[in-house]
């Protein structure tokens, strides 16, 4: 069965009012009641989606890299849970990773252990100029803090240097470690540092985003599993992530979200009790019957009424 469209379910509410429906001509240049049939529609899915963060309609996967001297990464646009529990290292024999489970920690934890301290000990700065995949001097927009000889980190490559002349790095060895030469633009990240590894931690922190720990050494690929928000259907052939069984869930809170813009509170208040209903029964098939581990929730704004006046 093909996913019900925007377009459906507002002409399945415009319906139930006794209104006139729409057509995908007509959908953008809707008026009054129609306009407010559309918007209710929206919270509806939204007022569902908020009601439960594991939903399995809205689950995702990340497989990421994350890459040497680097602790701190962005979760994905748009997350609403990440589900920590199933972080862990992808097993790669090419950088001899064997796969790697990450232990949750928490930020406070991260911060007493002295954990933190690993962030003291990396050096960045950028590129000063384009470089080809040959050159064995590398321009540095700053040298400060740089080793007078050792190892540095541009992108997934490796290169070794003997000496620094100011900003300059001299007698580069390109693709150390049996990483692979390549070129560069100005202001690529050039990072340094004595340890790090295979991260075995993975912390949430205080903006929602997560680090490492200890940091990479060299490139991973992470994977985890996470829980979206889903955006607003807007044009005319968008489809919800709901499965197509629960459409009534979706037209009662719709419905009940019309009557609420009109002022009908006795409508609102019945149809509005058969929505929370209908979403206890999406919750019991869907979620309720399944052991999902629920680690870290992303609150997300509550919406403002989106009804028109006329």
């Amino acid at each position: 069965m093909m996913a019900l469209t925007y377009l459906e379910l507002t002409n399945d509410v415009l319906t139930r009012m006794n209104e006139v429906v729409l057509t995908s001509t007509t959908f953008t240049d809707a008026r009054g009641i129609q306009v407010q049939a559309k918007n209710a529609i929206n919270e509806a899915i939204r007022h569902i989606n908020q009601k439960e963060f594991a939903y399995p309609f809205n689950h995702a996967s990340n497989s990421s890299t994350v890459v040497p001297g680097v602790v701190r990464y962005a979760i994905p646009t748009g997350t609403k849970y990440i589900d920590y529990n199933t972080a862990r290292i992808k097993k790669d024999t090419d950088v001899s990773a064997s796969g790697v489970n990450l232990k949750r920690l928490n930020y406070n934890e991260y911060i007493s252990k002295e954990f933190s301290t690993q962030e003291d000990e990396i050096e960045s700065t950028t590129l000063d100029g384009t470089h080809t995949d040959s050159v064995t001097t590398l321009t540095l927009v700053s040298s400060t803090g740089f080793a007078t000889e050792g190892t540095v980190f541009v992108g997934s490559e490796e290169i070794t240097y003997t000496a620094v002349s100011g900003n300059t790095l001299t007698g580069c060895t390109r693709g150390a470690n049996s990483t692979t030469a390549a070129a560069y633009s100005s202001g690529v990240v050039v990072t340094q540092f004595d340890n790090g590894g295979v991260p075995q931690y993975i912390v949430r922190t205080l903006d929602n985003n997560y680090l490492l720990y200890p940091f990479p050494d060299k490139e991973y690929t992470l994977l985890y599993d996470y829980f979206t928000f889903p955006e607003d259907l807007s044009a005319h052939g968008d489809t919800t992530t709901i499965p197509d069984r629960f459409k009534p869930v979706i037209t009662d809170g719709a419905t009940a979200f019309l009557y609420q813009y009109r002022g009908e509170m006795q409508q609102y208040q019945i149809n509005f009790e058969r929505f929370e209903d209908g979403i206890k029964n999406v919750q019991s098939l869907l979620v309720n019957k399944f052991d999902y581990i629920r680690s870290t929730v992303i609150n997300r704004p509550a919406s403002s009424s989106t009804g028109v006046s006329f």
